[in-house]
């Protein structure tokens, strides 16, 4: 992987918190917070927000893709790996939760309603928090303090 690819993946980790939170509040836009499409929304929220954060520290979006691939608490264990503190209450739960049937396309296809761990309103403070810490990190690199 040249030096370039690698600043290019970091580049790609705004985009990826910006689509993170497209996608959070399609999540947060659904009539019934608890069937699989609302769920498939914040497992994407989720990943992008993990992967944004990677990213950042300098894995490359291709070992993303081979390694961690949609597996959530694959990617929540290596975003705590690669330093990221202050992970909000209930971001592991929903990993957890979400992880294996965004996996294996489950969500997806709406063939799943889990029930989540935390109420609606819980779950969209802790990935709002989530995004939001990863969304600082990445600006105060851009800046020169990270």
């Amino acid at each position: 992987m040249t030096r370039r690819q690698r600043q290019t993946d970091r580049h790609l980790a705004a985009t990826f918190c910006v689509n993170a939170r497209s996608f959070h509040e399609m999540a947060r836009r659904q009539r019934d917070r608890h069937i699989g499409t609302s769920a498939y929304y914040l497992a994407i929220a989720i990943e992008l927000s993990l992967k944004a954060y990677l990213l950042h520290r300098g894995i490359t979006d291709q070992w993303n893709r081979v390694h961690l691939r949609h597996d959530l608490t694959k990617a929540l264990r290596c975003v705590r790996l690669a330093g990221l503190e202050g992970i909000p209450d209930g971001i592991r739960e929903m990993a957890d939760l979400l992880g294996p049937l965004y996996a294996s396309g489950v969500l997806s296809r709406a063939l799943a309603s889990p029930i989540m761990p935390l109420p609606p309103a819980t779950a969209d403070r802790a990935i709002a928090e989530l995004l939001t810490t990863v969304e600082t990190i990445i600006a105060d690199r851009k800046r020169g303090c990270g």
